[in-house]
């Protein structure tokens, strides 16, 4: 049975990596499951670690530049960074 490329798209919305599983990649859906998990992690260990070192800094306020630098941007950052290597990194 060839596999649905739909199908596909759905199990990889689930699970990072599902669908490459699920279209006989099975290395590739290994790679891009695995840095998915590195990136969660970081997100959860390093995110909170910045926010901690900029305690004065509160995201109240979108006009104040020392809370876009300091709260915002590495979060944004970070994300974007996260999901560029997500989709073009096992090309």
């Amino acid at each position: 049975m060839k596999a649905q490329p739909f199908i596909a798209g759905v199990l990889s919305l689930i699970v990072p990596g599902l669908g490459q599983v699920y279209g006989g990649e099975s290395k590739r859906g290994a790679k891009i499951l695995a840095t998915a998990i590195v990136i969660g992690s970081l997100n959860i260990i390093i995110l909170p670690l910045i926010s901690m070192a900029n305690p004065v800094v509160q995201p109240t306020m979108v006009s104040d530049a020392r809370a876009i630098w300091a709260y915002w941007v590495p979060r944004v950052g970070h994300n974007v960074i996260s999901f560029w290597s997500l989709s073009f990194g096992y090309g």
